[in-house]
């Protein structure tokens, strides 16, 4: 496996890590980490399972959930490790009081600081911390047209659905 096909394996956690937590696949956010990796996460510190279940707490009210991964900067310490950064921007939608009613979106800036190991032949996240530039709670009122398809945060959202219908 070339340092290219590395890169490209440490940024696909990555993006499932995020599509993950965006769905609400409990499973798949867990399958991001080693079992012995420990996340500095806001408000929660400890391995992945603990993560799951601190995301599934604080979820709970959020109806709309996107994170967004970029400038990710891969520096190989080893054959079977990386020091990894990477920038997200996260916009997290709270349920509204009311159907149709406002609601508070918080905006998020952060960065993860990740420790990447090669084991078993798989990339893994082994370390991470969530380093927080800026987060802001704006009002909105969503205006998506109620015809349109819109995004789910489980195993019904057009991404696990969409062309796996059984031909007619």
């Amino acid at each position: 496996m070339s340092r290219a096909d590395d890169r490209f394996a440490i940024q696909d956690v990555l993006f499932r890590y995020a599509r993950a937590v965006d769905r609400l696949d409990h499973d798949a956010i867990a399958a991001c980490y080693f079992d012995d990796a420990v996340d500095v996460h806001g408000g929660y510190t400890g391995d992945a399972a603990g993560l799951v279940e601190d995301i599934r707490a604080r979820h709970r009210t959020i109806d709309s959930s996107q994170h967004f991964i970029t400038n990710v900067l891969v520096e190989f310490t080893g054959e079977h490790s990386a020091d990894v950064e990477s920038y997200c921007l996260c916009f997290l939608r709270q349920q509204p009081a009311e159907p149709g009613g406002e609601q508070d979106l918080a905006v998020i800036r952060c960065r993860y600081v990740d420790r990447f190991e090669r084991r078993d032949g798989s990339w893994g996240i082994a370390d991470r911390v969530v380093v927080f530039d800026e987060s802001r709670v704006v009002p909105m009122t969503d205006g998506l047209n109620p015809d349109w398809v819109a995004s789910r945060r489980d195993g019904t959202d057009p991404v696990y659905t969409w062309g796996h219908r059984s031909p007619a």
